[in-house]
């Protein structure tokens, strides 16, 4: 039982941060019996064949050539962005429309494998998050399953599909228990894949391991996922695979090189600890520590033993001595769930005190989420210890808490399509404390609209080649934060801007997170959004 749960946990981290952008923080609750699991240098965005006069348009869009820019009320970055993405009259790049009615296009032909004169097939992979519910884990963020077929259905029946194509979705599961996890996702990229032939395929989640490469490299399939990859499986992907994260090297690169440029480490000693988890500590060595040994920094930087599992404890106790022996006095956190309490605990044990040392994170194992990095809290003087520390990422966690927030319109209208069709009833709200599920649908909605732009932009009978390229080439795209994000040709993960975020524990701010037990702790933004030191 204790393997399983700890198994459980790694994936958890991974799927805590998709949707907490408007709607809360994900949590772990006992009681939930959730049956799915679980947030980004803008060029010019193609628009083949704009639509000039929709019928029975929803929404008022300009014409006659008048831009259509979007009017972000947070303004700095966020208006800088939206200058460069002109929406027009495109059916799938308005904000307050999921799709506008459009001609269908005359003379439709079979195309290519998954394209047909009448349909066009696209591909949802989801994880067995409902297996965990048996252990006492659950995370509320709806049903995924349910939103990418009401959002689907949504387009189809309300404007005609894509260019006159019904959207053909394919649903493949893959485990989230046993022995054989990697085999079941190696499955579900195969049914998405070969038996469905899918031009897309998607995930909201997480998914792991080779299964990605799966999807990108053996099927040579475009995969638009939630989740950071390694630069190395990107390389791989040759543009196939669309992240909404940064890749893991980059989001500690973007920190450090923050850090060196504002003088924040100077006259400082500085350390990480790593686990051995596969890929993790390589991704640690080239992100971080090269980088600041790079700049002339010396840093100390240990690599924890996991004996092949999610807690990694060894050699931990080793490690702090090795820091405190350095008198580091500046620590990067890139541990799991499971991991950064323990260690965090063991600086207390050995004298660590509050003051003694500046921590600094990314969303690097999902440090972002407060229902990961809220674990440091259960040990008190660790809270304590982590208490004030600086997260520089490009999530908007928290953003929800600041004075007069409103979710953009884009949510907004997402959230109003799926409750108003969705079969089950269910309706979520963004100040309902602890439920991610308003965030998740935006997310859904956001990765189902890149998928699409692409295909409509690719052109009246396209082949699976050219919805591809149609995808690489995208530019602005809107995620469900509306924070700046774009994809194009070697840089087809998707974020923009980075900020500065702030962990306080404990937290008397609105809308805290709340944790089983103990005092809430909160992370929240800064807003001092600037674009992603590439």
């Amino acid at each position: 039982m204790k393997t399983r749960t700890l198994r459980l946990l790694a994936i958890l981290l991974a799927l805590a941060f998709f949707a907490t952008a408007c709607g809360g923080e994900s949590d772990v609750d006992s009681a939930t019996s959730s049956t799915d699991d679980g947030v980004d240098d803008p060029v010019d965005d193609p628009v083949d064949d704009p639509v000039d006069d929709p019928v029975d348009d929803p929404v008022d869009v300009p014409v006659d050539g008048e831009p259509n820019i979007y009017d972000d009320p947070r303004d700095g970055v966020f208006d800088e962005f939206q200058a460069t993405y002109d929406r027009g009259s495109h059916p799938f790049t308005q904000v307050d429309a999921v799709c506008l009615p459009h001609d269908a296009a005359e003379n439709r032909v079979d195309s290519g494998s998954g394209i047909s004169a009448d349909e066009v097939n696209i591909g949802h992979i989801r994880s067995r998050l409902e297996d965990a519910v048996s252990l006492g884990f659950g995370i509320p963020i709806g049903d995924p399953k349910e939103m990418f077929e009401v959002f689907v259905d949504y387009v189809n029946s309300e404007c005609d599909g894509i260019r006159g194509r019904q959207i053909n979705l394919g649903y493949a599961e893959a485990d989230l228990l046993g022995a054989d996890v990697e085999a079941s996702r190696n499955q579900a990229c195969l049914a998405m894949t070969e038996d469905h032939n899918s031009v897309i395929v998607m995930n909201s989640s997480g998914f792991q391991g080779s299964a990605n490469l799966c999807i990108v490299e053996e099927q040579e399939t475009s995969f638009i996922s939630t989740q950071g990859q390694t630069e190395e499986f990107m390389v791989r992907g040759e543009d196939r695979l669309i992240s909404l994260s940064m890749t893991l090297e980059e989001s500690l690169r973007f920190m450090a090189n923050d850090l060196i440029q504002s003088g924040a480490l100077d006259g400082h000693s500085l350390g990480t600890a790593a686990p051995n988890t596969p890929g993790q500590a390589e991704a640690v060595e080239e992100g971080l520590v090269n980088t600041l040994r790079d700049a002339g920094f010396d840093i100390v930087f240990d690599v924890i033993d996991c004996q092949g599992g999610t807690i990694c404890s060894g050699g931990v106790p080793q490690s702090v001595t090795n820091m405190a022996d350095a008198d580091v006095d500046v620590f990067f956190n890139v541990m799991n769930i499971l991991t950064a309490p323990g260690y965090i605990a063991e600086m207390v044990a050995q004298g660590y005190e509050p003051g003694d040392v500046q921590f600094y994170a990314t969303d690097f194992n999902s440090q972002t989420s407060e229902l990961v990095s809220g674990q440091i809290a259960n040990n008190v003087e660790a809270g304590e210890l982590y208490n004030g520390a600086i997260i520089i990422d490009f999530r908007t966690t928290g953003e929800y808490r600041n004075d007069g927030y409103e979710p953009n319109p884009f949510a907004v209208e997402c959230n109003r399509v799926y409750t108003e069709n969705n079969p089950s009833g269910n309706v979520h709200d963004w100040t309902d404390e602890g439920d991610s599920a308003y965030g998740m649908v935006g997310s859904v909605c956001s990765i189902l609209r890149i998928a699409f732009r692409a295909i409509y932009d690719a052109g009246e009978n396209p082949t699976v080649e050219e919805i591809q390229n149609a995808l690489t080439n995208l530019g602005p795209i809107d995620n469900n934060a509306l924070a700046p994000a774009s994809i194009r040709p070697g840089k087809t993960q998707s974020a923009d801007v980075i900020q500065t975020l702030d962990y306080t524990f404990p937290c008397d701010l609105p809308l805290p997170f709340t944790r089983s037990s103990g005092d809430p702790i909160c992370i929240t933004g800064r807003e001092d959004f600037r674009p992603a030191p590439r």
